[in-house]
């Protein structure tokens, strides 16, 4: 009979330790890097057309919307076009090698973002001056607008 009990208390002991043994704890940190971004809201490509000049200076407009992260300084710049004299942008004769001087703004240029879309408006001018002494035909060119925070 003491022998049992004796392996009695043993096992109950064993049974105790080995339940502390498995108990334990621990913390863990969840942690996120929220960076700074843009983009353009809407995809493909945004077309500009002055229509069929006659007269007098012509400027139209367009806008584009861009999302940025909450608090991202962004800015927007424009590349002076497939057929630049300088800094100045031109459009190219579509079968011809004539090239009409046009110029193009975006606003804003840049600022910080609330975490909202933001509205770029582009406006395009033609001077009567420059489409009058040019040949007739239809006149084009490509712009790469980029967005960069």
């Amino acid at each position: 009979m003491a022998k049992s009990l004796l392996r009695f208390l043993i096992a109950c002991g064993a049974l105790l330790l080995c339940n502390t043994a498995l108990a334990s704890g621990s913390t863990m940190n969840v942690r996120i890097w929220v960076q700074g971004g843009c983009s353009f809201v809407t995809s493909g490509d945004l077309i500009m057309n002055f229509g069929n000049l006659s007269q007098g200076d012509v400027t139209i407009t367009a806008t584009t919307p861009i999302s940025c992260s909450n608090g991202t300084q962004f800015h927007i710049s424009l590349s002076n076009g497939l057929n630049p004299n300088g800094q100045q942008r031109q459009m190219a004769q579509q079968n011809g090698s004539g090239r009409l001087p046009y110029s193009l703004t975006a606003t804003p240029e840049s600022g910080v973002s609330t975490g909202s879309n933001i509205d770029i408006l582009l406006t395009a001018k033609v001077l009567q001056a420059d489409y009058q002494s040019r040949p007739i035909g239809q006149y084009s060119d490509t712009v790469i607008l980029t967005v960069e925070p």
